[in-house]
């Protein structure tokens, strides 16, 4: 039995940090009550409330659909490649974590390490997981110490209502630290009551369990989320325990309902053996991560008529809290023998000013972020980084555009320029083409200026690195709502990305194996990948038929050209993701039953290209319950995708769902 484990995790560091912060907290709600506003995440506004901001003369006849971000806008126009799960594909997909999801996504390159997203790398279109930016809700979860933590992620996959990945560098969407894409994960509360549970248990004594639950009360919108897994591990040491907690409320202000109030909290503890992480030296690698956040946003829109036009104003503000903390042993049960700890602080402000004239909108905004470390490891830090910027979004004729300028500061220090423009124009409401540049940036994380091992060494003068990307894109989306049920869609995009001063870790080659030399991060000169993505979907279904339903396929290629001397070896950039292919197939076994197959080919630079087959099963029992089983890697494909973890073989889960939801769209 492992030894009782001590942990010192959310101790009084994050007070101390936020105890020298009050001055900037005191403004920051001095700023909230002064305002009385709100931050509503455009995602989550329901279809009627947005029809009611249209100008009466624009008709539509599909739902809209939004796209999450700063400005917004329709998921039909959108100008660069975004891909959407919503709830109906995720319950379909044999995953039991957001980490799993995401790799059946094109261009979006998981590595995982071990089982249901207990840790897990993403990077999109050939960069690394240091490179992406996740978002919970509108808030951003980088980890200022290592991008490892970045998807800790406290929304149990049941509560998800939806997952974007925006595809290229986001300025406009989310301004800095998404220097190759971004992954914007929404939960939203509602006024429908609906509550929702699930419960797995399958191979390696893998157990989960996982329960949303949703209603109004007063004027309050909630919903709260909870769920927990375990397993005892596929291979030695790779037990995990994983819990997530999350709440999320939103209520309006005011008798005429202008004002609107959102609060998001969120946990998420995770306690696993850690074989292979990192080193392949030390099988007995443990590590604990714990995370905890609360965000707060207002929200004020008014209006300005005037006679043949209108005018429509909206402020939003919103502050978030971030606490991280990282235990990690090289020997599990002797922490004297090797021991990190790190608990990393974030505090972050950003207001937005947006005004609609008719069919033209700008926004004005600034961003101000505060981070503090305290490790053992990397020692005490402490830096800010700021950004303020403008957009302006509409249409011209019959192009669609969206351009934007972000001036962003590192400790106050060598403003940057970061310009970024989208086009788009539709040919007819099926055919829709788009052209987008962006720069991107980041800055380096404190492990990659601080860490120091035997086998690894930092580099305190790393400088941020920037991007330049292009995408041009053309787009197919038929009437969903033709009588036959039959359509197709299609994506297809071409891609160019030009880092400059990327970050990768490096090292001198040896004649001696294994190599002696230790990796140390540097900027390298520059960076470019190449590469085209197509995604294509068919519904073939028949209405009350058996017999398939839908094919999903999608494919990506990327080709990277680096500039770097034959004397160097890369940990990161010569192991990009090369071709990607994900297919998905859904049947339907008979009236009730289905069956979703899911396949992944994926090739990395200098690696072996692996293949894995996936199966999950639904069988309603009735209106509310309904029985799954699972089937993970049916071929036993043998892989690694990322340190030196052995993915598992061939297993399997089975489970029981349970939902119910009263009320569709009901009035306030």
């Amino acid at each position: 039995m492992d030894k009782p484990i001590q942990s010192t995790h959310l101790n009084m560091t994050a007070y101390t940090f936020f105890l020298k912060q009050k001055r900037k907290l005191f403004f920051l709600f001095f700023f909230f009550q002064i305002t009385q506003l709100i931050a509503q995440d455009p995602v989550g506004v329901s279809i009627d409330s947005l029809l009611t901001r249209i100008p009466p003369r624009v008709m539509t006849y599909q739902q809209i659909e939004l796209i999450a971000g700063r400005n917004g806008g329709s998921f039909y126009s959108r100008m660069q490649s975004i891909e959407k799960l919503n709830q109906a594909t995720l319950n379909n997909l044999p995953a039991r974590s957001i980490a799993d999801a995401l790799s059946f996504s094109a261009g979006v390159d998981v590595r995982q390490r071990g089982l249901s997203g207990t840790q897990a790398d993403i990077g999109i279109r050939g960069g690394n997981f240091e490179q992406s930016l996740i978002l919970v809700n509108g808030f951003k979860m980088t980890d200022p110490q290592t991008g490892h933590h970045a998807a800790n992620l406290p929304i149990p996959l049941i509560a998800v209502s939806e997952i974007q990945v925006f595809k290229s560098p986001t300025v406009l969407q989310f301004g800095q630290s998404a220097l190759t894409g971004a992954v914007h994960i929404g939960a939203y509360a509602q006024d429908a009551f609906e509550v929702k549970t699930t419960a797995y248990g399958g191979s390696f004594n893998s157990f989960g369990a996982q329960a949303m639950v949703r209603m109004k009360i007063k004027k309050y919108q909630q919903l709260l989320a909870v769920a927990r897994d375990q397993s005892a591990g596929h291979w030695y040491n790779s037990d995990f325990k994983n819990h997530q907690l999350f709440y999320t409320s939103s209520h309006s202000l005011g008798q005429k309902q202008r004002q609107r109030l959102t609060y998001t909290g969120a946990y998420t503890d995770r306690n696993f053996g850690a074989n292979g992480f990192y080193t392949n030296k030390f099988p007995d690698q443990w590590e604990r991560t714990t995370m905890a956040m609360a965000g707060v946003k207002h929200n004020f829109h008014w209006y300005s008529k005037k006679e043949g036009s209108s005018t429509w104003y909206q402020f939003r503000q919103q502050a978030m809290v971030r606490s991280h903390a990282d235990e990690f042993r090289l020997k599990r049960n002797e922490p004297a023998f090797y021991t990190n700890t790190h608990i990393s602080n974030v505090l972050s402000y950003e207001a937005q000013l947006s005004v609609n004239i008719n069919r033209q909108h700008i926004l004005f905004g600034l961003e101000q972020r505060l981070e503090h470390l305290n490790s053992s490891n990397l020692g005490l830090r402490e830096r800010q980084y700021q950004s303020a910027f403008v957009q302006a979004q509409g249409a011209l004729g019959t192009v669609d555009y969206a351009a934007g300028l972000l001036v962003f500061a590192y400790n106050l220090e060598n403003p940057q320029l970061m310009p970024s423009i989208q086009l788009g124009r539709a040919f007819s409401y099926h055919h829709f083409v788009f052209a987008n540049y962006s720069r991107g940036n980041r800055v380096p994380t404190w492990t990659e200026m601080y860490y120091t091992d035997p086998s690894n060494v930092g580099n305190p003068n790393l400088q941020p690195e920037f991007s330049n990307a292009a995408e041009l894109g053309y787009r197919y989306s038929p009437n969903q709502y033709n009588p036959k049920g039959y359509f197709w869609k299609l994506d297809a995009a071409l891609f160019y990305r030009q880092h400059t001063n990327m970050i990768d870790w490096v090292r001198e080659t040896s004649s001696v194996s294994p190599n002696p030399n230790p990796w140390m991060p540097v900027n390298i000169a520059n960076v470019a990948f190449t590469g085209m993505e197509t995604s294509l979907q068919f519904n073939v279904k028949k209405s009350g038929t058996c017999g398939p339903n839908k094919f999903n396929l999608n494919y990506t290629y990327i080709t990277a050209k680096h500039n770097f001397t034959s004397e160097q070896e890369s940990r990161y950039a010569i192991t990009s993701m090369r071709h990607q292919l994900n297919g998905q197939a859904l049947f339907d076994l008979s009236e009730k039953v289905q069956l979703n197959l899911t396949y992944r080919l994926v090739q990395r630079i200098e690696q072996e290209l692996y293949q894995v087959l996936d199966a999950k099963v639904l069988i309603p029992i009735n209106t509310h319950w309904t029985v799954f089983a699972e089937g993970n890697n049916l071929t036993n494909t043998q892989y690694v995708e990322a340190g030196f973890v052995q993915m598992p073989g061939r297993w399997f889960k089975l489970g029981l769902t349970f939902g119910h939801r009263a009320i569709d769209n009901p009035r306030p």
